[in-house]
């Protein structure tokens, strides 16, 4: 289960289909996201440690196999805090979600749907965007963060599988900043166009 199909859960009120493509038994600990096939986890720093201020506005797209939703987000970053809301597209807001020194605290408004684990939205936000040995301190070596300098990063298992790949950044015309999210071995893509608070 990842980002794309929490939030697509959420958003529609219906059951994860990613579910299925999570690691089999009991869900890794508090703080713990799986983020591949075989147990590999990454461990969300405490505190976040984001190198500094940063507030954007999100419009996400996330597919799943054959499946696709949108969803908004209203992201928060720092060094002590990051706080992500989740709202339908230009709708209410389905979700809160704090990441501080003492852990991981999600507010849903209505219930939550099964199996939903705020540690996998924000092991995609840190996949994507933490600093390169900030993310392979919270992989543990698990896997290999490549980066180009173009602004693109893959993880690699083994120095020769590509498991999960981040495009480089693209700036539109608005000033808007598209990238794409895509993880080889859970099977789903996030397009995430952020626009910088002013």
């Amino acid at each position: 289960m990842r980002l794309a199909l929490t939030l697509a859960a959420l958003c529609l009120g219906a059951t994860l289909a990613g579910c299925a493509t999570a690691p089999s038994g009991p869900p890794p600990p508090a703080g713990i996201a799986a983020v591949a096939r075989g147990q590999t986890w990454l461990t969300l720093p405490r505190p976040p440690g984001y190198p500094r201020e940063r507030e954007m506005a999100q419009s996400i797209v996330a597919s799943y196999g054959p499946r696709k939703t949108a969803f908004d987000a209203l992201v928060s970053l720092s060094p002590e805090r990051v706080t992500v809301i989740v709202t339908a597209p230009a709708g209410p807001r389905v979700a809160q979600i704090d990441w501080t020194a003492s852990g991981v605290a999600t507010r849903t408004d209505g219930p939550t749907p099964p199996g939903f684990r705020a540690e996998n939205v924000l092991a995609d936000m840190v996949m994507a965007e933490w600093p390169k040995a900030a993310l392979e301190t919270a992989l543990g070596g698990r896997l290999a963060v490549w980066d180009y300098p173009d602004g693109r990063r893959k993880l690699v298992r083994d120095d020769k599988e590509l498991v999960v790949e981040i495009t480089p950044p693209v700036a539109d015309a608005d000033g808007a900043v598209r990238r794409t999210l895509t993880n080889y071995d859970f099977d789903y893509s996030l397009t995430i166009v952020s626009r910088e608070a002013p």
